[in-house]
């Protein structure tokens, strides 16, 4: 057929080709990256901060008397964020709506959140003090007023970089008319705690679908998790797509080395510890390979956050003296209710075995113990490697493990 083949006489330079240096200036940021230029407010990175010891500045688009900042940590992702702002005694936040979702926990302070779904004459109360966790429903109005002695402090996480990234309109993000009545229709109890719908931790997790947590430092975990003596319990909040968790483990107890995607975004509540992070190309047993070097080891206290960066190791150690104690805010969307297509995003956790684990984990573990004047509580890797295989690590612990205090109440 004519005109079918490429003739051995075309040449690029029959087309009318931009010039290079015109092609390099389409370049540029992210629509989330010039966001954050334009909020002013401060930008963290790197893969640890401390939620308390971070400092805040001005934030024009939340009002007078409200400082706050982002953290844009190596493990978001792109995915998701963090962000804490700090209300002044009498102060309040101005009014806003958004289309991304918000996981909230108040770190310091006392107040409440209004919330409303087109109607500002019908407006929801929201108390809130130290430990409250809430998510202010998709794109529904709220606003954060202190009413204590105190600055309140707040921190959250977001799936604001992807949503923006995606549409790259913050216009169309906060000012945005359509009303989710399917997640949220001004119930005057969507927030009230004992409504929660609970699942035991019989087959899974446990999980509790609820729209608010009086208090991460107290709620009632069970034995499950992915360590020995874990305890945990997950959470889903305001019908949203990202998940969140609250887990504990006794001083001389360790969670196993795992991986998986970006956004798991941890907020440490109190206990003393540490976590090891390392880049999945240096394989489960880096210290045994000799690039132990190469493994980050990042101290944390109450207030913490850790985002471990996509597909990194990573492993939790409480060492006193008091048990550890996280809550997961914030991940790519999907859950046990609302899964997603993709699995490219998040996919599953990828654990490492005890039998599989580096003798180096154990070693460094007993060593910080002593310096704290703690002790080891987990049984032989023999036994732990026998737990394991049954799949008994939190169960079958013959009692030995200590009660967590404080993880008692609803």
């Amino acid at each position: 057929m004519a005109g079918s083949r490429l003739s051995s006489q075309t040449s690029d330079e029959d087309f009318r080709f931009r010039p290079d240096h015109e092609r390099e200036s389409l370049l540029g940021k992210s629509a989330y990256m010039k966001f954050l230029e334009q909020e002013g407010a401060p930008v963290y990175t790197g893969l640890a901060a401390n939620l308390y010891a971070i400092k805040l500045g001005p934030w024009k688009r939340l009002g007078p008397g409200v400082t706050g900042a982002y953290l844009n940590l190596e493990g978001g992702g792109g995915v998701v964020d963090a962000i804490a702002w700090e209300i002044a005694v009498g102060a309040q936040t101005r009014p806003e709506r958004h289309l991304f979702e918000e996981q909230v926990i108040v770190l310091r302070g006392e107040g409440e959140t209004h919330i409303w779904q087109g109607d500002p004459t019908k407006k929801v109360v929201v108390p809130w003090r130290r430990g409250t966790v809430f998510s202010p429903p998709l794109n529904s109005w709220h606003q954060h007023i202190n009413k204590g002695r105190e600055p309140a402090r707040l921190a959250a996480a977001t799936d604001l970089p992807l949503k923006i990234d995606i549409f790259r309109n913050p216009d169309f993000i906060f000012n945005n008319n359509y009303n989710f009545r399917d997640r949220y229709n001004g119930q005057e109890d969507y927030f009230d705690p004992e409504n929660s719908v609970d699942y035991s931790p019989k087959t899974s997790n446990a999980l509790s679908i609820v729209n608010l947590v009086r208090d991460a430092w107290t709620w009632r975990l069970f034995h499950s998790g992915q360590g020995y003596g874990d305890i945990h319990r997950s959470i889903l909040l305001s019908d949203n797509t990202m998940s969140a968790f609250i887990e504990a483990f006794p001083v001389g107890a360790y969670e196993r080395a795992h991986r998986h995607g970006p956004g798991a975004t941890i907020v440490h509540l109190g206990g003393a510890g540490y976590t090891l992070v390392w880049p999945e190309s240096l394989g489960q047993t880096p210290w045994k390979d000799g690039k132990g070097d190469k493994v980050t080891q990042i101290d944390w206290q109450e207030g913490t956050i850790l985002i471990p960066p996509n597909e990194w190791y990573h492993q939790h150690f409480a060492i006193g003296p008091q048990p550890a104690k996280f809550i997961k805010l914030g991940s790519p969307p999907g859950n046990t209710k609302y899964p997603i297509t993709t699995k490219l995003i998040f996919g599953d956790t990828r654990m490492v075995l005890f039998k599989d684990e580096d003798p180096h984990v154990r070693q460094l573990f007993e060593k910080e113990l002593a310096q704290k004047g703690a002790k080891m509580i987990m049984p032989p890797m023999k036994e732990l490697i026998a737990m394991e295989k049954g799949g008994q690590v939190w169960q079958n612990t013959g009692g030995r493990i200590p009660p967590i205090s404080g993880s008692t109440l609803r």
